[in-house]
């Protein structure tokens, strides 16, 4: 239940941010509105009336959409509009969404972004009773530097303390969050192989630093990831032909893949205490939606721009039953797609973190 919930929620805000985009742009460019509805039919209630548009609480407790006049006055429908105000309409929705990404995502910059690093030295054992435990060396500490040189490997170290002949004098150790530095006695060679004195070293050593940023950095940089979560999508298929993400690794999401991914990131949220992974998942999300609609598909925002650029190239309308047809089947095709991906995320799911 929870899994479901969440999903509900975040899917929710998504789809009414970018409804509301149409609705804010319908009404700028003076577009009749008849209704603007949460969730999906059969109606409830009607929450409100402004001008022509009711504003609609549904039963389907999940998205949100906004329904425009088909009938009515001179002006007032999509298609006695321009170009370039039906292009600006169709854009609305999706670039709310990309607003509403890079703001999630300034956020998680602001209160705390994970920064993985892992070029370190790891400390895999110290042996009771041996000088470097007298030292005090501890398991899992992490070396940083030898004598002020930074080290990022066990063959960095070894290089290092070979080059001087083990007489190291100092060691600068992460361990739990802090930075230390130890003295190292003379009187026997250090680290000039990977057991010395009593501590053993390892490679793939590592940590993640939790770094917050000022408001004005983290607002950069919201921006910044949301174009990079934006050009990842259309870059995808460019990386595939080229051979450089393998084929089995890309898998599409439907909803119920979205709703596994959202558990598990409420799931941390809870368990850790922090809304990182779930803000950060939804910002990801919303950006992926954008992407997605401003695809030149059939039934997408953006396969009705593709319309009216067509249009607006050939200087004459396309036959509106024409186009509404295409579109209907764009969403067919779409439907059915949907529902194979599903089956797959019902048969496959993805794998729960931590287990």
């Amino acid at each position: 239940m929870p899994i479901i919930v969440s999903a509900v929620v975040v899917l929710s805000l998504l789809m009414f941010v970018h409804e509301l985009g149409h609705l804010i742009a319908a009404k700028r460019i003076g577009l009749h509105v008849e209704e603007f509805g949460l969730g999906y039919p059969p109606r409830l209630i009607t929450l409100a009336r402004a001008g022509e548009t009711a504003y609609t609480l549904n039963l389907i407790p999940f998205g949100a959409f906004v329904r425009l006049a088909e009938e009515g006055e001179p002006g007032t429908l999509f298609m006695d509009k321009s170009a370039p105000l039906r292009a600006a309409f169709l854009l609305s929705g999706p670039m709310l969404n990309l607003l509403l990404s890079a703001v999630i995502f300034s956020i998680c910059f602001a209160t705390g972004w994970p920064v993985a690093h892992d070029l370190a030295v790891g400390v895999q054992k110290v042996l009771p009773g041996s000088v470097a435990q007298a030292i005090g060396f501890e398991d899992n500490d992490l070396i940083l530097a030898v004598d002020d040189y930074e080290v990022s490997s066990v063959l960095d170290l070894i290089v290092y303390a070979r080059s001087v002949n083990g007489d190291i004098r100092k060691v600068t150790l992460r361990r739990q969050g802090r930075r230390l530095t130890l003295s190292l006695p003379p009187g026997g060679p250090w680290f000039v192989k990977p057991e010395s004195r009593g501590v053993a070293v390892r490679n793939d050593a590592g940590w993640v630093e939790i770094v917050s940023y000022s408001w004005l950095e983290a607002a950069h940089r919201g921006v910044i990831e949301t174009l990079l979560s934006v050009s990842s999508l259309f870059l995808l298929p460019i990386k595939l032909l080229r051979g450089l993400i393998p084929v089995d690794l890309v898998r599409p999401v439907g909803p119920v893949g979205i709703a596994q991914l959202t558990g598990q990131a409420a799931q941390q949220m809870v368990t850790s205490g922090w809304w990182f992974p779930l803000l950060h998942l939804t910002a990801t999300l919303s950006a992926a939606l954008a992407a997605t609609n401003l695809l030149p598909l059939p039934g997408l925002d953006g396969g009705r721009l593709l319309f009216v650029a067509i249009e607006a190239l050939r200087g004459k309308r396309i036959d509106p039953a024409r186009e509404s047809l295409i579109h209907f089947v764009g969403i067919i095709l779409m439907l059915v797609l949907i529902l194979v991906v599903t089956y797959y995320d019902i048969t496959a799911p993805y794998p729960v973190s931590g287990r």
